[in-house]
């Protein structure tokens, strides 16, 4: 398999060194485990506007296509940013 990961990288990070990573183990293990679909949610254009260009890559690279589901519109404005940022709070001295 081939892969295309676009970016400056100057210099390249950890961060750029870890999407890499996790992206192979995402491409093996779809290929070895026969999956064809990626569900990912949705809760509005943002997600979907961070969402296609990854989609694409799976697509092209693997064959394998990603689902989107839009999130339920009362639940749309929970992020896992929020509810982590929100733990942080509670469990703070104060």
């Amino acid at each position: 398999m081939r892969a295309l990961f676009p970016g400056s990288f100057d210099p390249i990070t950890q961060g750029h060194q870890d999407v890499l990573r996790r992206a192979a183990l995402l491409f093996d293990y779809c290929r070895l485990a026969g999956i064809d679909v990626v569900v990912r949610g949705v809760r509005g254009v943002r997600d979907l506007d961070y969402e296609m260009p990854m989609a694409r890559m799976n697509h092209e690279l693997a064959g394998v296509e990603t689902f989107f589901l839009a999130a339920d519109p009362a639940l749309a404005h929970i992020s896992s940013t929020l509810v982590t940022a929100m733990g942080r709070q509670e469990r703070a001295p104060g």
